[in-house]
């Protein structure tokens, strides 16, 4: 095992404690992408987050926390708000709010904003850590700006090798996407980064409707015209692939040579789960261009086609 990367036990996640007390940095698993995570209180942690993936600084953080208690001292909570925290918390949702002033975050984290991106995780070792650090832990994807996130310990050492101090490694996420992003800063509810937990979701739990968003400013992750994209080229919604493609699909298909189906059974989850380790992997064996099937714009169907356009720019 290389030695930033340790299985999660009791050393490990004490470990983890003494980094990030000491404004360290970590990559740690959630149930939707691996985080590279700091301290959200230190500027010095913060800034190397930054510094390390080579993200730029208008790019606001995802606050993670360990408990809706703690989630109140941060920001301010609409009765809306709070109905949807109570009822997708912990999971993969990041909720929106505004600033509690003197809350302590760093300013960097949120780039200056006077809004903070919020969440839960239901991931157990995620959980446990912030449990016991005890403080909010600021945390984008585990990997270089705009690239392919990682959902795997060994796809962050690829990325950053001994640049972070420790990796702690949970196996496979389990979406393999990032968290749906929700705007609940006023009653106006939008979702501002489609996830695995969607608008229908949202409806079926809680009666509340969503809004179209035309959002440009970036205010919270997932933002950026081009964001999660491979060294290959990539093609999307393409029904015959070049020669020199290779293809990727989902459901029936022919079979195409230099090809892989991602869901046999058409599965939108598996084909979320399984799509960002795909694209690392093609890229680890050197292809130049990739050629994506068109994916059923449907529950995280929108997700997939949210980061596949993105990453196709």
């Amino acid at each position: 095992m290389k030695k930033t990367i340790y299985k999660p036990n009791n050393y490990s996640l004490n470990k983890a404690i003494e980094v990030l007390n000491q404004s360290g940095v970590i990559g740690f698993p959630t149930e939707t992408v691996y985080g590279l995570g700091g301290n959200a209180y230190s500027d010095n942690a913060i800034n190397k987050i930054y510094d390390i993936k080579n993200r730029p600084k208008i790019n606001p953080l995802i606050i993670h926390v360990s408990s809706f208690k703690l989630a109140e001292t941060l920001g301010e909570f609409t009765d809306t708000a709070k109905k949807i925290a109570l009822q997708f918390w912990p999971g993969p949702l990041t909720i929106l709010l505004n600033s509690k002033a003197n809350n302590g975050i760093s300013e960097i984290a949120t780039a200056g904003l006077n809004s903070i991106a919020i969440r839960i995780p239901s991931n157990k070792i995620a959980n446990l850590l912030l449990e016991k650090f005890g403080k909010p832990i600021a945390a984008p994807s585990a990997n270089l700006s705009g690239t392919v996130s990682s959902t795997s310990a060994s796809h962050i050492y690829d990325d950053f090798g001994n640049q972070i101090d420790m990796i702690i490694d949970d196996g496979p996420c389990l979406h393999g996407i990032e968290s749906t992003i929700i705007d609940a800063r006023t009653h106006k509810l939008k979702i501002l980064r489609e996830g695995s937990i969607t608008k229908e979701n949202i409806f079926r739990k809680t009666k509340l409707i969503i809004n179209e968003t035309s959002e440009k400013k970036i205010i919270v992750p997932g933002q950026l015209e081009k964001h999660y994209a491979p060294k290959a080229s990539l093609r999307i919604n393409v029904k015959e692939p070049d020669k020199d493609e290779f293809y990727i699909t989902i459901g029936k298909s022919d079979n195409f040579t230099n090809s892989i189906n991602l869901s046999p059974n058409a599965d939108l989850s598996e084909f979320a789960n399984k799509i960002y380790s795909a694209l690392r992997e093609l890229d680890d064996r050197k292809i130049k261009k990739i050629a994506i099937a068109p994916i059923p714009n449907s529950g995280i169907g929108e997700a997939i086609n949210d980061r596949l356009k993105r990453a196709s720019k």
